[in-house]
């Protein structure tokens, strides 16, 4: 791992909790690994929130069918909450090991370049 990787370690884990994306930009702004780190944060970030908007209008039509049919939206929701948690799992062990290692699936993104 590189110095600069070690030296802000916490702030680069930290990167992948939600809206504390920002904390490389913000702590390291010349730091190519921390706008890595921030760039899989903010694509992480706003896949929870595109994914929780999905499973509330799919939430909306199971129950709008049949209130019966709750169990669906509520496993959905609990599956793509686990996803996102389990992604910013890998990410946090990523960063805490100094790899810049695009998240599965949503790590190809770049927002921040």
């Amino acid at each position: 791992a590189s110095g600069e990787a070690q030296d802000n370690k916490v702030i680069f884990i930290l990167a992948y909790l939600g809206i504390l994306f920002f904390l490389p930009l913000v702590s390291t702004p010349n730091s190519k690994v921390g706008r890595f780190h921030a760039n899989q944060g903010l694509v992480l970030l706003l896949a929870s929130i595109a994914g929780g908007i999905v499973v509330s209008i799919l939430s909306a039509i199971f129950l709008a069918i049949s209130w019966r049919l709750w169990v669906i939206p509520s496993l959905l929701s609990w599956i793509w909450w686990l996803a996102i948690a389990a992604l910013a799992i890998i990410g946090m062990m990523n960063a805490n090991k100094g790899l810049q290692k695009p998240l599965p699936v949503i790590g190809k993104f770049t927002i921040i370049k």
